[in-house]
């Protein structure tokens, strides 16, 4: 489905990824029957979307990564400045991440905006700060 604000196709997300950001006044809206979208433009005002509407980023509880937030891994907190921190004392935060998922203490289906695990997007992230 298209964002209908800038009419890119979005990211299906969980529902229970979608009830864990909304604030109570946009949940109260939510058709729970409905599938539901991420609009990944970081120009774009809206977060989330359905067949009910659209979420902007004054009706979510937690900074969101698609948006221009920092945040990187919602489960561990890295952030692109800790990513950076981490690079320059020669640390392996993706090594980390990975020991975390391993062991099972990640909740990404409910702490990350996308509703799925952050592995790739850190990846390129450290990539992308690595080769800067």
């Amino acid at each position: 489905m298209r964002c209908p604000q800038n009419g890119r196709e979005g990211l299906e997300v969980p529902l229970k990824t979608v009830k864990n950001f909304l604030v109570g006044k946009a949940l109260a809206r939510l058709d729970p029957q409905s599938p539901h979208y991420l609009c990944q433009d970081p120009g774009c005002p809206v977060v989330y979307y359905g067949a009910e509407g659209v979420y902007l980023l004054e009706e979510v509880r937690f900074p969101v990564y698609d948006k221009g937030a920092s945040l990187v891994c919602y489960c561990f907190d890295w952030t692109r400045e800790s990513l950076r921190e981490a690079l320059a004392r020669g640390l392996d935060p993706v090594a980390q991440v990975e020991e975390g998922v391993r062991a099972k203490r990640c909740a990404c289906d409910q702490r990350n905006p996308r509703g799925r695990c952050c592995l790739s997007t850190l990846k390129a992230e450290v990539a992308g700060l690595a080769s800067a």
